[in-house]
């Protein structure tokens, strides 16, 4: 089972950015706020993405069950209607996030399904919101028509990819409409390998203590930010041409890249405790 919630704000002063859940009876409890701190790879979901621009993270939450790991897809940068977004009381765009958590040893046929969705520019007509609605929020889902987009992107049929990334392999590329359907035919590949049990999601990597992300769209990390982040697939417009690295050299890199930091550090200490011990002993001889 997959459970959705819609961040967004109404158009007063007092109606700031909240989460809401498209069905509250199906919420169990569920904090987005506190799953998202959590971070994605260790890092925090502000520094791997720009919640203004169109971006997606699909991950696993770090942790060392794998039979009732959680998955999270974040989706940022959408709206609630194809022709223009609606505004605030400083006439600013109000911004529409989607996130879905699932459960399960690999991420849900929901979650890809609307990931692929948003991937294929499926999401364009806009997330089911109304607003200039009284209280707190502001703003509403509609839960029946979000539920139908569910199910659109679940009966859609996305031709897998031709050329699928091994599950030790890391790809990065660049962010562009043909890559974004590239993604999408990797991760209905993908699906399908998981549900014939032929892909694991812990052979890969996706889940456990150390997971890193199965996709990741994003329009702030460069080459190597996301390389150290170790995506099955990655896209950015900061890649240029199309990476593909072994999971181990990705992991060595960033050991190495870490070494020289501290290397650094070192050779800076050492260099002030000589002149420190020079001193000291320039004041003796004198």
């Amino acid at each position: 089972m997959t459970t959705w919630f819609v961040q967004s704000r109404g158009r007063l002063p007092t109606q700031d950015y909240s989460w809401t859940p498209v069905r509250p009876q199906a919420a169990s409890g569920l904090s987005p706020d506190a799953l998202l701190a959590q971070g994605c790879a260790g890092r925090s979901i502000g520094e791997l993405i720009d919640d203004s621009k169109p971006s997606l993270l699909l991950y696993a939450l770090r942790e060392s069950s794998h039979r009732q790991q959680v998955w999270v897809l974040l989706m940022t940068g959408l709206s609630s209607g194809e022709t223009a977004a609606e505004r605030d009381h400083m006439n600013r765009d109000i911004r529409v996030l989607v996130l879905g958590v699932g459960t399960g040893p690999h991420p849900p046929h929901g979650l890809t399904a609307v990931a692929s969705l948003f991937l294929t520019g499926g999401l364009r007509a806009g997330v089911p919101v109304s607003y200039g609605l009284e209280g707190a929020a502001g703003y509403a889902v509609d839960a029946e028509a979000w539920g139908a987009v569910v199910e659109r992107a679940t009966r859609f049929d996305v031709p897998p990819a031709d050329r699928v990334p091994g599950k030790h392999m890391v790809v990065l590329d660049r962010d562009s409409p043909a890559n974004r359907r590239r993604a999408a035919g990797m991760l209905s590949h993908a699906q399908r390998c998981f549900a014939q049990g032929t892909f694991e999601a812990g052979e890969a990597g996706l889940v456990g203590r150390k997971a890193r992300p199965l996709l990741v769209v994003t329009t702030l990390l460069g080459r190597e930010s996301l390389k150290t982040l170790r995506p099955w697939y990655g896209l950015s417009q900061h890649v240029g041409e199309q990476q593909v690295v072994g999971l181990r050299r990705a992991l060595g890199d960033s050991v190495v890249d870490c070494i020289k930091g501290v290397g650094s550090v070192f050779v800076v200490f050492a260099v002030l405790t000589v002149l420190a011990a020079a001193c000291a002993m320039s004041v003796l001889l004198w």
